[in-house]
C-alpha cells in the first residue's frame, strides 16, 4: 500500500527507536505531522524552534537516545541553528528534519513563502551531517545516513531536509530498521603497548577524562588507583569518579592548582576530550610538561594542537579494557601529595566571598535531590561554578551548555530530559537572564504536567558580564536589565511560583517540587553582600 513520503519518513524513525519529537506544526510540515498521527512518536509542542532543539538536546544527554526536531524551512531552521550548535560543540546525537520550498523553485529567488538562498548549504555549516532529498529513495538513503552517524563515532546533530511537494508524493517504499553501525575497537595494538610502558614507567601519572569517556568510568577506576594517579575531569566528564574519591580532582582543570599539576605530570593520560578552551576557561591550550597518550574516538583529535606522543583511535572503554592487564600497581605520586582532597582543599580555600554563597546554595540544591537527580544548567554565575562545586557520585547528573556556552539551555533541555525519564529527578537551574531566552518554554512544561524545578539565580544583572566589565576598567553598560516579575509571569503560565532568600528554605523548596503534579518555578534572590 501507498503512503506519502511524510509518513514514510516518520514510520522509518520510529522503526529506527526515534520514540519523541519536538516541534512546531507548520503548513511545510503538514505531511510530517500526517505521519506523526499514525506513528507511536510521541510529539511535544514547544513554544520556539530553539526549544525544540534543546529539548531534544537535553533527551540525549539525559537518555542517551537520540530525539527529532521537526522544523518548517527557512525561518525554522535559523531558528534551530543555535542548538544544532550547542549540540555539535558538546557530542550530542540529535536529528532535525526540516521541509524545504518545492522542488521546482529551489535556487530561483522566486520569493516562495520561507525561502532561503540555500537553506542546504547553511546547514551544511553547523550540522555533523546534512544532507538534501530530492526523492523517496533519497529520504531513505539519507535517513540512513544521518540515523547511523548518531549512533557512530564521535556523536554529532544531524539533518535532513525534505521539499514540501516530494512529502505529499506516495511512495511504494516500505519503513525499515536500518543496520546497527558497528562499533569502534580498541585501538591499534602497538600503540595499546606503548601506552602501558609509558604508564607503568610514569612517576607522576595524570588523567584527564571527558564526555567521552562516562561510560567507562569502572574502568578509569581502577586505572586510577592501580597507578596511584590524580584524575581530573571536564564538565561533560563529572562523575566519571564519586565526588570524593581519593583520587578525583573533579572539574577543576580552570583552577591554577589543577594547572600546575597538569605541568608537572610526566605523563598525561587523556581520554575522551578535547581539552578545549571550554574546559579551562584561561587558555586555548592547557600547559603539559610530560608526554601524552589520547584515546579518542575522534582521529582530528589525536592530531591537534596538543600532539600526543601515543594516539589510540578507539572507543574509552574498549581501550582501557586493553590497556588494564598490562598496567602494575603501585604506591606514588597521589600518596605523595597527600591525595586529591589535599589538592581540592587549597582550591576551596581560594573562593571568593561570592564562591562561597554559591556553594552554600548548590549544596542546598544538592540535599533536595536524589543521588541520582539531574541537573540541566545555563549559562549563568552559579552554574559555572557548580561545574566544580556542585558533587555528584555518577555520569550523567549535571549537564552545562560548555562547548557553544549559549544562553537559554538549561529550561528546554530539562524539559526534553524529564520526557526522556520521567522517573528520574530532573531540575533546570539558570540565571535569570538566561531564562528569558526560552521562557515560552514554560508552558511547554506546564502542558505536558512536569514534575520539574526551575531554580531560577535571580541578581538582576548579567552578574558576569558585569564583573568582567568592572575588572577591565569598563564602565557597567548593557548588563543591568529590568526583570518581569517572575512569580507572576510563572503563575500566568500554570507554573506554581516561591521566592526564597539565598538558601533558606531551598532543600524543601526542591522537595517539594519534584512531587508536584506539575513544574514549580522556584526564584533565589542573592543573600547580604558579604554572606
Amino acid at each position: 500500500m501507498s503512503i506519502t513520503v511524510g509518513r514514510y519518513l516518520v514510520e522509518t524513525l520510529a522503526a529506527n527507536d526515534i520514540d519523541t519529537a519536538f516541534g512546531i506544526p507548520g503548513v511545510h510540515t503538514l505531511e510530517f505531522y500526517r505521519g506523526l498521527a499514525h506513528s507511536k512518536i510521541r510529539h511535544v509542542l514547544v513554544r520556539h524552534e530553539q526549544g525544540a532543539g534543546f529539548a531534544a538536546d537535553g533527551h540525549a544527554r539525559a537518555s542517551g537516545r537520540p530525539a527529532a526536531a521537526f522544523v518548517i524551512s527557512g525561518p525554522g531552521l535559523t531558528n534551530v541553528l543555535t542548538p544544532a550548535g550547542q549540540a555539535y560543540s558538546d557530542s550530542v546525537p540529535m536529528l532535525v528534519i526540516a521541509s524545504t520550498p518545492p522542488r521546482a523553485t529551489l535556487g530561483k529567488a522566486w520569493g516562495v513563502l520561507h525561502e532561503l538562498r540555500d537553506q542546504h548549504a547553511l546547514a551544511d555549516r553547523v550540522f555533523g551531517i546534512a544532507r538534501s532529498a530530492r526523492s523517496a529513495e533519497d529520504v531513505r538513503d539519507h535517513l540512513r545516513a544521518c540515523l547511523a552517524s548518531l549512533r557512530s563515532g564521535r556523536p554529532r546533530p544531524a539533518y535532513l531536509e525534505v521539499p514540501l511537494d516530494l512529502l505529499g508524493e506516495s511512495t511504494d517504499l516500505v519503513p525499515e530498521r536500518f543496520p546497527a553501525p558497528p562499533s569502534p575497537g580498541a585501538g591499534d595494538p602497538a600503540a595499546i603497548e606503548e601506552a602501558t610502558r609509558l604508564l607503568n614507567a610514569a612517576e607522576r601519572p595524570l588523567i584527564v577524562a571527558g564526555g567521552g569517556a562516562v561510560h567507562a568510568a569502572g574502568e578509569l577506576r581502577i586505572l586510577a588507583e592501580r597507578l596511584d594517579a590524580l584524575l581530573v575531569t571536564t564538565t561533560a566528564g563529572k562523575g566519571i569518579l564519586p565526588d570524593r574519591h581519593e583520587a578525583h580532582l573533579g572539574a577543576s582543570l580552570p583552577y591554577r592548582e589543577t594547572q600546575e599539576l597538569a605541568a608537572s605530570a610526566d605523563v598525561v593520560l587523556a581520554v575522551g576530550t578535547e581539552i578545549a578552551e571550554t574546559d579551562i576557561y584561561w587558555s586555548t591550550r592547557l600547559a603539559l610538561g610530560g608526554r601524552m597518550i589520547r584515546i579518542d574516538v575522534d582521529p582530528a583529535k589525536l592530531a591537534d594542537h596538543y600532539g600526543a606522543a601515543v594516539p589510540i583511535l578507539g572507543d574509552a572503554r574498549r581501550a582501557l579494557e586493553a590497556l588494564l592487564p598490562g598496567v602494575e600497581s603501585r604506591s606514588g605520586w597521589r600518596t605523595r601529595l597527600g591525595g586529591a582532597a589535599a589538592v581540592r582543599a587549597r582550591i576551596d580555600a581560594s573562593w571568593n566571598p561570592a564562591a562561597r554563597t554559591f556553594s552554600t546554595v548548590l549544596a542546598a540544591i544538592r540535599a533536595g535531590l536524589p543521588a541520582d537527580g539531574v541537573v540541566f544548567s545555563d549559562m549563568t554565575q552559579i552554574a559555572y561554578h557548580g561545574n566544580y562545586a556542585f558533587p555528584v557520585d555518577r555520569p550523567g547528573c549535571w549537564f552545562h551548555p560548555s562547548g557553544y556556552g549559549t544562553l537559554g539551555f538549561a529550561l528546554p533541555a530539562a524539559v526534553g530530559a524529564k520526557i526522556a525519564l520521567p522517573t528520574r529527578a530532573v531540575l533546570a537551574l539558570a540565571g535569570d537572564f538566561g531564562l528569558q531566552f526560552t521562557l515560552g518554554e514554560l508552558m511547554t512544561a506546564a502542558e505536558s504536567a512536569l514534575a520539574l524545578p526551575i531554580v531560577v539565580w535571580n541578581n538582576a544583572a548579567l552578574g558576569q558580564i558585569r564583573d568582567d566589565m568592572t575588572a577591565a576598567g569598563i564602565p557597567p553598560l548593557g548588563v543591568i536589565a529590568r526583570n518581569p516579575d517572575f512569580q507572576a509571569l510563572a503563575r500566568a503560565c500554570g507554573v506554581r511560583a516561591v521566592r526564597i532568600r539565598g538558601d533558606e528554605g531551598l532543600t524543601a523548596a526542591v522537595r517539594e517540587a519534584l512531587a508536584a503534579s506539575g513544574p514549580t518555578l522556584i526564584e533565589i534572590t542573592e543573600g547580604p553582600k558579604n554572606a
